[in-house]
């Protein structure tokens, strides 16, 4: 059993659910007419990744420069789209997913229970709005953030340290839970934080959600 685990940071996307090729095509229609820009967004931004820009402002701006030129129009009009079209779209699309993490409410109030802290930290924004359309209990969470709020991608370590300073635990008695190797576990390395990956790959029984939740539920 497990004993030296003080904290968890659980990422969101592909991890508290269970992602499906079905979000793309559902996001695209909620953006219509503007269907090309949803990629062109995406690539711009993980252009990005790793890369600490200090803060969501800054990071936003850079990317809607960028994206303003392929889209032939403002810079404005581009964080106007990001805030008010695509994350819209994107906290609704979280309906398609709800339950797809068997208990995972009862899971985390366990985990609570057994003196535990909690975070969420998403690459993406907006991560209470997408909770809450999950039907994920917020209030499980001692920290609920993004990479993005904090102006660094993942793999940026920084935001994973922040956390760790706000809990004054040692990064080392903390572990990130995520479905990204290269985001997730990558970020959790570089702050000197212990990773466990969950996926949805049936061959490989120790990375389900049930096998990670059993491990969690064993700390304590």
């Amino acid at each position: 059993m497990a004993t030296d685990v003080k904290g968890v940071i659980f990422d969101l996307d592909g991890t508290l659910y269970r992602m499906h090729w079905i979000m793309r095509p559902f996001i695209t229609l909620r953006v219509f007419p503007n269907i090309l820009r949803l990629p062109r967004f995406i690539k711009e931004r993980n252009r990005f990744a790793g890369i600490d820009m200090n803060s969501r402002d800054k990071l936003m701006d850079q990317i809607c420069d960028a994206l303003s030129k392929t889209e032939k129009c403002s810079s404005k009009v581009m964080r106007q789209w990001i805030d008010e079209t695509f994350y819209p779209a994107f906290i609704d699309s979280m309906l398609l997913f709800k339950n797809s993490r068997p208990d995972i409410n009862q899971t985390l109030e366990q985990l609570k229970k057994n003196q535990l802290k909690l975070a969420v930290l998403s690459d993406y924004d907006k991560v209470k709005e997408r909770l809450l359309k999950l039907a994920i209990e917020p209030s499980f969470f001692d920290v609920i953030t993004s990479s993005e709020s904090f102006g660094a991608l993942k793999p940026s370590g920084r935001p994973f340290m922040e956390i760790a300073g706000q809990w004054d635990i040692d990064p080392c008695h903390i572990l990130v839970v995520g479905d990204r190797t290269d985001t997730d576990g990558a970020g959790a390395k570089a702050a000197g934080m212990n990773f466990r990956q969950i996926t949805d790959n049936k061959k490989d029984p120790t990375t389900t959600w049930l096998a990670v939740r059993d491990y969690l539920l064993s700390i304590g």
